[in-house]
């Protein structure tokens, strides 16, 4: 459990840099889409791989994934989970139309989005922490939740074996549209982190 593995002061100030982070994410797509776009508080957990398929979403859900990996003074993943409803949510965001479009420019829309969220998210934090944080080209994944998160976890054996779980809605025109952000971290990183913010 998240408490077995960090405090709480950890996991609250942990909370608030993702909060900034998140922030400056809503901003940029809003700036890009001349419209509102806002995040929820984000609510952040530390779980074990097994957890996550208890507790969060079963194996064989099918979903849309967006894998970016975090290099620099930092390594790790990042895995953008969304629902079949949910990417169809997004992409009428991200194209501000309720038109039914492609399947080609909704995977589109959807990587575009995720790439803006994670860059404006670790742009935020390296100005935060004075860090050199940067990112890879994003790049989708249809398939089954477990086989994501699997997949991913078996090229990195390196990393750790908990998966921090960042909780966020985007709310656009008074709709909430529910994803998940996931961190695979390779050790140390998080306790750097920690260590820099003085908890």
């Amino acid at each position: 459990m998240m408490e077995d593995t960090y405090t709480h002061l950890q996991i609250d100030c942990l909370r608030e840099v993702v909060n900034i982070g998140g922030g400056n994410a809503a901003t940029s797509l809003s700036r890009l889409l001349n419209k509102r776009i806002d995040m929820t508080v984000p609510i952040i957990e530390v779980l074990s791989y097994e957890e996550v398929y208890t507790s969060i979403m079963a194996e064989d859900k099918v979903v849309n994934s967006v894998i970016m990996n975090m290099m620099g003074d930092g390594e790790g993943i990042f895995v953008f989970i969304a629902s079949m409803d949910a990417t169809e949510s997004l992409a009428k965001m991200m194209m501000q139309s309720d038109e039914e479009v492609s399947d080609e420019i909704k995977n589109s829309a959807l990587v575009e989005l995720v790439n803006i969220t994670v860059s404006s998210f670790l742009n935020a934090i390296s100005k935060m922490i004075d860090a050199n944080l940067i990112t890879s080209i994003p790049f989708k994944i249809t398939d089954m939740f477990g086989a994501v998160l699997s997949s991913v976890y078996m090229e990195t054996e390196y990393f750790d074996e908990n998966i921090m779980i960042i909780k966020n809605e985007f709310s656009y025109n008074g709709n909430r549209i529910e994803t998940s952000l996931y961190f695979v971290p390779r050790p140390g990183v998080l306790e750097k982190l920690f260590k820099t913010l003085g908890v």
